[in-house]
């Protein structure tokens, strides 16, 4: 059972839609003609591509959004459950796994502007029996230079999912998994990716505000960008899922197993229970990395890459990984949780989000996101 993480900022791609619309309304040209929008004149070669990936990527289903300056376009492809048989639409809500993160790292940065918390202040302010607390200042939670050990990879957290799956987690019992094999390095000294950083974070919000952390992301969040299929899956009331997420038996196999409740959606809680369309996660990323959410010193904190020391390993920042792509740099996160696998991001020079949804674990989200990205780059 892979429960190692809920994201790797990897280098793998998932995709293949089925186009479903383009959202624009541009105004009537000259002699009364509709002009053709980005979109539309993109929309049969972002439409071969995507189903190119779905073949290629082996996935059940999937849906994507591409948020451009003019136009969104968005799409769906494969099926959203294989029993009964049913097919994916654009608005269906997925799991999307670790780029919960981002919209942590969001609130996070919020309130130190507000003068509620400081990113430079000691996890001790509020953990002091974490081992090295007085040394972890809440920045190197945010970009996994913390040394907390994840408590995904601890052996009693899949222990008590094969046992129990389940069972319901509450934060501090997360945390205590790390913690119990913490430092795993000396902070400051190592990247190394640990969901028990973003569980801190989400704890850490929650002292700070006196609210449950899910009202602060409604607050300043999902309210004020209209996201009304968004939200935190196991932490707060939500429409039932309808999607099913999958995963081969093996690598030699090509059944189909129902991963979907491998685990409780609480066992990733403030790291990874994101649950939401593709087109409101490009919405996110557009607000977040195009303006209204961070201001512009936000946005340059929030992009203080530090090296993962590992070969074609892209730099991490508050949340953010940067990779170059064939349409320019993509400032983006993934995610991985048990049947579903995710990508979203910018494009700062084309001031242009992208999101992918699937559901498939451990599947190749960034080659199918490749593909998309070589036909806005074509002439």
């Amino acid at each position: 059972m892979h429960i190692s993480r809920f994201g790797r900022i990897s280098l793998g791609a998932a995709l293949a839609l089925w186009l479903t619309g383009c959202d624009t309304e541009p105004p009537p040209g000259p002699g009364g003609q509709t002009p053709v929008s980005t979109c539309e004149r993109l929309a049969p070669r972002l439409q071969k591509a995507l189903e190119t990936s779905l073949q290629e990527e082996d996935l059940p289903g999937i849906t994507a959004s591409l948020r451009l300056q003019d136009c969104t376009w968005h799409g769906a492809a494969g099926k959203s459950q294989m029993e009964p048989a049913t097919e994916m639409k654009a608005e269906d809500r997925l799991r999307a796994g670790s780029i919960t993160k981002t919209y942590i790292a969001t609130v996070m940065l919020q309130l130190q502007t507000e003068g509620k918390l400081s990113l430079d202040a000691p996890l001790s302010t509020w953990f002091p029996d974490i081992p090295r607390a007085n040394e972890i200042p809440v920045r190197r939670l945010l970009n996994h230079t913390s040394g907390v050990a994840n408590y995904t990879t601890h052996p009693d957290f899949a222990a008590q999912l094969e046992a129990n799956p389940g069972k319901v987690w509450n934060p501090e019992e997360l945390v205590a998994l790390g913690v119990s094999v913490s430092p795993e390095f000396e902070p400051g000294t190592k990247w190394s990716y640990s969901n028990t950083n973003y569980i801190l974070a989400g704890l850490i919000i929650e002292k700070v505000t006196g609210t449950p952390l899910t009202q602060q992301l409604r607050t300043r969040i999902f309210d004020p960008l209209g996201l009304k299929n968004t939200g935190l899956d196991g932490l707060e009331p939500l429409p039932a899922l309808t999607v099913r997420g999958y995963t081969h038996p093996s690598p030699e196999s090509t059944a189909w197993v129902d991963y979907t409740d491998v685990l409780h959606p609480s066992a990733a809680g403030s790291a990874g229970a994101l649950i939401s369309t593709a087109d409101e996660v490009s919405a996110f990323y557009q607000a977040l990395l195009g303006g209204s959410l961070l201001t512009a010193q936000q946005r340059e904190e929030m992009s203080q890459w530090v090296s993962r020391q590992m070969p074609e390993a892209p730099d991490y920042g508050l949340a953010l990984a940067r990779l170059p792509t064939p349409a320019g740099e993509l400032h983006f996160h993934d995610g991985n949780i048990p049947g579903f696998s995710a990508l979203a991001g910018y494009l700062p020079e084309r001031k242009a989000a992208v999101a992918v949804l699937t559901n498939k674990e451990s599947a190749n989200a960034i080659g199918a996101m490749g593909r998309l990205l070589e036909v806005l780059a074509a002439p």
